[in-house]
C-alpha cells in the first residue's frame, strides 16, 4: 500500500503542471497562487492539530525561520513557477523544474561541504545537461544567440531559488517536525500573497469550472496529500528511497501535458526527459555503505 502511495504521490505532483496552466487562464495570477495555499495551509494546520494536539510554540529563531521560508519558498517560488508557466509550456517546464534535487546537492555539496561522490556527481551533470537540451530547445546554437525567454530565465531562478529553500529548511528541521514546519511555512507564506489577490481583483464569478477544478486538485492532489504521503515513506523506508520516487516526476508530467494540453512531443523534450530522469536516479539512489 505504501509503494502504491508513493507512485500515487509522484503522479499527484507531476498534475500540477497542466493544472496550474488551467488554472491560470481564468483566475488571476495571485489569486490563485493566494487560494491554493491559503486552503492548503487551513488544512494543513487542521491536520497538525489532530495529530500533535497543539501548535508548536515557536522560538524568535524558529520565527524567522518560518517566515523567511514563507516568503521564499510559498509567495516568491510559487508566484514565479505560476509567471514561467503562463509564458512557457508546461511539458518544457516539467523537465526544468524537476532538477531541483540535483541542484540543492550540489548546493549542498559547495555550501554544507557535503560529500557528493562519483554517482551524484555524474547524476547531477546529467540533470543539467538534460535542462540545458530543454532550454535551447535540441539547438545548441542558441546558446551562442543566448536566444532564450523570459519564461525559461524565471524557471531557471526558481530552481535556485527551490534549492535556497531546501536547504534553509534543514535547519528549521533540527527542531521543527515536518508537518509543522510545512503547515506554519505555507500559512507565512500565503498571508503576503493576499494584498496582490485582492488588488488584482480578479472575477472569479467568471472562472470556468475547468480553472475551480484545478485549484481542488492542486489543493488536495498537488500539495496537501503528496506531501503527508511523502512524509510516511521517508519514515518508513528512510529518504533516499522514498525520493527515489520522485523520478517519476519530469516522464509523468511531460505525458499529462501532451496528453491533457495537447502540447506537442518534440524530440529535443524525449532527449531532455532521458537525460532528466536518469540525472534524478543517479542523484537520488542510495549510496552503499
Amino acid at each position: 500500500m505504501l509503494y502504491l502511495k508513493l507512485v500515487l504521490m509522484a503522479v499527484f505532483w507531476s498534475g500540477v503542471f497542466p493544472a496550474v496552466n488551467i488554472m491560470v487562464q481564468t483566475m488571476g495570477l495571485f489569486t490563485s497562487v493566494f487560494l491554493r495555499f491559503a486552503c492548503a495551509a487551513l488544512i494543513l494546520l487542521a491536520f497538525l492539530l489532530l495529530r500533535e494536539r497543539k501548535f508548536p510554540r515557536l522560538t524568535p529563531r524558529e520565527s524567522v525561520l518560518v517566515v523567511g521560508l514563507g516568503l521564499l519558498g510559498i509567495t516568491l517560488y510559487n508566484t514565479l513557477f505560476t509567471v514561467g508557466l503562463t509564458l512557457v509550456e508546461a511539458s518544457r517546464a516539467a523537465l526544468i523544474v524537476p532538477t531541483n534535487p540535483a541542484f540543492t546537492a550540489l548546493f549542498a555539496a559547495l555550501v554544507l561541504r557535503e560529500r557528493l561522490g562519483k554517482a551524484r556527481a555524474f547524476g547531477i551533470a546529467l540533470c543539467v545537461l538534460g535542462a540545458l537540451w530543454v532550454l535551447c530547445r535540441g539547438d545548441p546554437r542558441n546558446f551562442t544567440r543566448l536566444d532564450f525567454g523570459l519564461g525559461e530565465l524565471v524557471l531557471v531562478a526558481c530552481v535556485f531559488m527551490w534549492s535556497a529553500y531546501t536547504l534553509l529548511g534543514r535547519v528549521a528541521l533540527s527542531t521543527l517536525s515536518p508537518l509543522a514546519l510545512t503547515a506554519l511555512v505555507m500559512a507565512a507564506g500565503a498571508v503576503p500573497l493576499a494584498v496582490p489577490a485582492a488588488l488584482e481583483q480578479a472575477p472569479l464569478a467568471q472562472a470556468t469550472w475547468q480553472a475551480w477544478a484545478a485549484l481542488g486538485y492542486l489543493v488536495i492532489f498537488g500539495t496537501v496529500t503528496p506531501f503527508l504521503w511523502f512524509y510516511e515513506g521517508v519514515k518508513a523506508l528512510g529518504a533516499a528511497r522514498a525520493s527515489q520516487f520522485i523520478n517519476l516526476v519530469p516522464p509523468l508530467a511531460l505525458a499529462e501535458s501532451v496528453l491533457i494540453l495537447g502540447e506537442p512531443l518534440s524530440p529535443a523534450l524525449i532527449v531532455g526527459a532521458a537525460l532528466v530522469v536518469a540525472g534524478l536516479y543517479f542523484t537520488n539512489r542510495p549510496r552503499r555503505s
